[in-house]
């Protein structure tokens, strides 16, 4: 072969070469250069890590300063509120004559609530057109002047209620200049009185800033929430507004806590922190130069360098032994990754495993118990012997129950994987919970005491009534089994809200507004290890046959569709407490809840409406054909869409009965078209599972009535007579 030939003359061409030798050569060339790479890339890594904590601790710095400031203006700001309410109730619903008999009182005492805050250079009480009537400055107020123009007195007066806070004004009297803290005075009948104006000292407020700064190129400012500079250090004569394309203005609109951007000041660059006050449109700003936070990274760099150079020859001389330790090291890496991942893998599969047995596990029982009661009955019904019809109507029971289970099962299942389509309603969760009292009082038994609190003033929530309800009897069921010597568990209600922060520590968690609903027992507790699997299908800490390991499953699945959270605080010995958050409902009216009837409506059958059934199987088609046909309704079939179409044109129907999922239109094409050409027909789906058909982001698309299969007769029945109305109450009784 020619491949072969060519090798052989290259190996003659060569016949002193050493392939050792080669390979040391190149192991020796290579390790000189690594000798000189290395060191580099350590460097740069170094730098790279150095130049992160840097821009770590400037951040961390300047939040500390905010900290600080946020506190301070908040502080002042408070004090100013409390001395407007002093003022303002002192002044009462005072006439101006009132005030000027009453002016030096008035005076000194503005002079003694002005002694108290250092901040503030003057306070003045304005009459309504604008006019002085009462000052801190001097008496009596000049009259002949009035300032109705001015910011801090129109604004108030023609804005809405509360505390105006304006920009930097210059004092008409050889003052310094000052920003303003004003608000409006008002009688019992809401008439407008006048105006109380306090003068406050920017250079009081950059004095205590000045005690911030740690270093050059630092700035702290107080600004207004549309750009206006109020206070600042260093300070800067006529400082200009911030525009809209300045850092503050769409950090603001962004609502972002941090930019970097170059000052319209001094054109320094500055990494700035801002925050609001809370209550006011103002923010305080820190701000440290970016230069500066890079001169420290580089000074630290050149240390590392006096240090690295000696390293590196350091590590040219040993460079083999460092090689060699180096492939080992490289090795031994590999296998551990490979033994890491063969380990996930491993996890994996022992998740997937659990889940799959913990589903044949329990379908197996059902099963069993489903095909073990149809063989006796079929055994009973071949031997014709006297009591076999108890028999049967005893194994049919049982086998029915099983079914349910089964379906009970799935549904579980199906709710963990927030698959389960959720019908949401408007509720009043305190009426729910009393309502549902007895029967939890019932499940839980004479050992467990039960104690339900509603907060007052209780927000309204939109979820899925039976789901809820099924989620609290969950709850409440292994509050009991952690009770087996009884004990006490508590439902309580309340409003809460749940910040950035917690969300941010919590996946799948948005911040906003919640009703929550927790769930405490005096039980035995669980333990950490149990806490963080409590939510996994099948996992469950009860003896064999005593527990599914769905529960949690579905309160957790239907806590995540509803756009909520559940979360479980508990420690050994000292009981459990889950706490449920729904999102509050914004804009509805009315919450309602429904109780709805466990077994259907008496005289609920059929008085002869016309029912088109389109189901693709052909064994499900034809038991429900049968039962409504047993209901006096008058039943129509087809296995698709396509026959369902036909059968439209020569039969009029009152309501479509159709699987969502059919071979070529689905069910909702199918409805669609249908109820376009007859808009008084009524629609019902039936669905095993269904995504995207008439269920959207987890939740019945609005006005769809829908039944989840598994479903039994009577069911069935209820859902039709509640779609297409109860029969009166002559015929319900005939």
């Amino acid at each position: 072969m020619p491949e072969a030939a060519t090798s052989q003359d290259a190996s003659a061409s060569h016949p002193k070469a050493d392939p050792s030798r080669l390979a040391t050569v190149r192991l020796l060339q290579g390790l000189a250069a690594a000798a000189l790479l290395l060191p580099l890339l350590v460097f740069l890594v170094a730098s790279w890590l150095s130049y992160r904590a840097n821009q770590d601790l400037a951040r961390e710095r300047i939040e500390r300063s905010l900290d600080v400031m946020q506190e301070q203006v908040l502080k002042v700001f408070q004090s100013l509120h409390l001395a407007l309410d002093t003022i303002d109730h002192r002044l009462g619903d005072r006439s101006a004559a009132e005030l000027g008999a009453d002016e030096q009182r008035l005076h000194r005492e503005l002079r003694q609530i002005q002694a108290g805050l250092p901040e503030v250079q003057s306070i003045w009480v304005f009459g309504p057109a604008g006019e002085p009537q009462v000052i801190s400055r001097e008496v009596p107020a000049p009259s002949r002047q009035s300032y109705a123009d001015r910011d801090y007195f129109s604004v108030p007066r023609d804005g809405p209620p509360g505390v105006y806070i304006g920009g930097i004004h210059q004092s008409v009297s050889g003052g310094r200049p000052y920003f303003t803290f004003s608000r409006a005075r008002r009688d019992g009948d809401g008439r407008f009185l006048g105006v109380i104006e306090m003068s406050l000292l920017p250079s009081n407020f950059s004095t205590f800033y000045s005690h911030l700064a740690s270093g050059p190129g630092v700035v702290f400012e107080l600004v207004r929430q549309d750009g206006v500079e109020l206070a600042r250090f260093p300070s800067y004569p006529e400082a200009p507004r911030l525009d809209e394309r300045s850092g503050f203005r769409q950090s603001v609109a962004a609502h972002a806590n941090f930019y970097t951007a170059t000052s319209q000041l001094d054109g320094v660059e500055r990494r700035v922190g801002l925050r609001r006050v809370p209550g006011y449109p103002v923010y305080v700003t820190a701000g440290i130069a970016t230069a500066e936070t890079r001169n420290e990274w580089l000074g630290g760099m050149a240390t590392h360098l006096i240090f690295g150079i000696p390293a590196t020859a350091l590590l040219f001389s040993a460079v083999l032994v460092v090689l060699q330790r180096t492939r080992r090291l490289h090795a031994e890496q590999d296998r551990r990754e490979q033994t890491e991942a063969i380990m996930r893998q491993t996890q994996r599969l022992d998740a997937v495993g659990r889940l799959t047995g913990g589903v044949a596990h329990d379908f197996n029982n059902l099963l069993m118990i489903i095909i073990g009661n149809l063989e006796t009955i079929q055994r009973q019904i071949e031997s014709g012997r006297e009591g076999a019809q108890l028999r049967i109507e005893r194994a049919a029971a049982s086998a029915m129950q099983g079914a349910k289970r089964a379906a009970t099962l799935t549904q579980r299942l199906l709710a963990f994987a927030r698959l389960h389509p959720l019908d949401p309603h408007p509720l009043d969760l305190n009426k729910l919970l009393n309502d549902l009292s007895d029967f939890l009082t019932r499940t839980l038994g004479e050992n467990v005491a039960l104690e339900v609190i509603g907060a007052a003033g209780l927000w309204t929530v939109a979820a899925d009534q039976t789901q809820l309800e099924t989620a609290l009897l969950n709850l409440a069921s292994n509050a009991r089994d952690a009770m087996p010597g009884g004990g006490k568990l508590t439902i309580e209600t309340g409003n809460t809200y749940v910040d950035e922060a917690y969300a941010g520590a919590n996946a799948d968690v948005r911040p906003g507004q919640y009703v929550m609903i927790a769930v405490s027992d005096s039980g035995s507790g669980m333990s950490r290890e149990t806490v963080e699997q409590a939510f996994e299908p099948f996992f469950t800490t009860k003896p064999a046959g005593e527990g599914t390991g769905l529960g949690l499953s579905q309160v957790y699945g239907f806590a995540k569709q509803s756009g909520g959270h559940v979360k479980i605080y508990s420690e050994v010995g000292e009981g459990t407490t889950v706490k449920l958050y729904l999102p509050r409902l914004i804009g509805e009216a009315e919450a309602r809840n429904r109780v709805d009837s466990a077994e259907p409506v008496a005289g609920a059958a059929g008085l002869g409406e016309r029912i088109l059934v389109v189901e693709d199987d052909g064994d499900v088609r034809e038991y429900i054909v049968d039962t409504l046909r047993g209901l006096n309704f008058q039943v129509s079939e087809a296995p698709d869409g396509k026959h369902a179409l036909s059968l439209l044109d020569e039969h009029g129907f009152d309501l479509l009965l159709t699987d969502v999922i059919l071979p070529g239109m689905n069910g909702r094409q199918l409805a669609d078209t249908m109820t376009a050409a007859h808009p008084g027909m009524k629609v019902l789906f039936m669905t095993g599972y269904s995504r995207n058909a008439i269920v959207h982001h987890g939740r019945l698309d609005p006005g769809v009535h829908m039944l989840q299969k598994p479903v039994t007769g009577a069911e069935l029945t209820r859902k039709i007579r509640e779609v297409l109305g109860s029969p009166a109450a002559g015929e319900a009784g005939e």
